[in-house]
């Protein structure tokens, strides 16, 4: 059973008592706290490269009732570019009793699940905002127990740190891997938004130079049910034709290195499932709208722009960054 499927049926199945909400632990201020570089990485390779980061939130913190945890996003400190030679984030439960333990596999259990596992990973981060960090699968919680978030990056670049608040953490970090399997205790665990079957887009990747700059891909509006969200391209070649394709996953082999096509320094972020021309205007932009249907609850697409440009290398396209979107309320 695809992933997909599997969430369809628990929303189906569970359609009455999962409600759409966000909870922000402690608070719901982006713009407020101590900025710091753990587990994300600071502006250059060093004590902070590589990291693991364990936190738990609590039933109360979380609205108490079973749901699904469809996005976890942080408030960076400033606009930037994140990199990652790998990420993952890994949810499981952990009684609320449950003393810490500093050994990290001691605090999950064989039940523990990966929501997100990605090499070469971009995050384009929005200053003094939450950013969502772009999950790939939910969460099932069981809303009695304490939620078990860990995160892992390797080969960690961000120019932005992220705010923190003074909860409890279990940390370690390294200039070098492998990564110790203990960790400190402290009292410095990120702010964060835990998302629970809300819209969320989120921007990743880099897109590589053509003719007219790096093609670009942003949007207007919000993927919620009944609504519309309005794909903006941006630096295709002017007057010319682009290309926005959909499709449902950004895991390997993605992302795919198209300099084996002859497009070096571009890369290929999801599948293609589907695929929509673009008529670029005389600056080399273009837009579709798209609308939500009304029924389009925790549906996960990948969308990238890719712009025709004979002229930039022998494989006749530049690509763009992509979005992560989820459907929701």
């Amino acid at each position: 059973m695809t992933m997909r499927l599997a969430l369809a049926l628990v929303v189906a199945c569970h359609a009455a008592p999962l409600a759409a909400q966000n909870y922000y632990v402690p608070d719901n201020a982006a713009s407020l706290g101590t900025c710091n570089v753990i587990p994300f990485g600071s502006s250059t390779a060093g004590s902070f490269y590589n990291n693991r980061v364990q936190m738990r939130l609590t039933p109360a913190e979380l609205g108490g009732l079973p749901n699904l945890v469809t996005g976890i996003g942080f408030a960076a400190c400033n606009t930037a570019r994140a990199t990652y030679g790998a990420i993952e984030v890994v949810m499981d439960h952990i009684p609320s009793a449950q003393a810490w333990s500093t050994t990290f596999a001691s605090n999950l259990t064989p039940a523990a699940q990966t929501v997100l596992s990605a090499n070469n990973y971009a995050w384009n981060v929005i200053g003094t905002a939450w950013n969502e960090i772009g999950l790939q699968a939910p969460f099932v919680y069981n809303g009695v127990d304490d939620l078990l978030i860990q995160i892992t990056t390797n080969n960690a670049i961000s120019p932005s740190a992220f705010r923190r608040d003074t909860r409890t953490r279990l940390f370690a970090s390294s200039a070098n891997l492998p990564l110790p399997t203990s960790g400190s205790l402290g009292a410095t665990a990120s702010k964060i938004e835990v998302s629970m079957l809300m819209a969320r887009t989120s921007s990743h990747g880099i897109g590589c130079a053509g003719g007219n700059g790096v093609p670009a891909l942003g949007f207007t509006g919000s993927p919620q049910q009944g609504g519309a969200i309005t794909f903006q391209a941006s630096n295709g070649l002017q007057g010319g034709i682009g290309v926005l394709v959909f499709g449902g996953g950004n895991g390997a082999p993605y992302p795919f290195d198209l300099g084996v096509l002859g497009a070096p320094g571009c890369s290929a972020y999801t599948d293609v499932a589907v695929s929509v021309p673009l008529l670029l205007g005389p600056a080399g932009a273009g837009a579709f709208a798209f609308g939500i249907p009304a029924n389009a609850l925790g549906f996960r697409f990948f969308t990238q722009f890719a712009s025709l440009d004979l002229a930039a290398n022998s494989f006749g396209f530049t690509t763009s960054n992509y979005l992560n979107v989820l459907t929701g309320n």
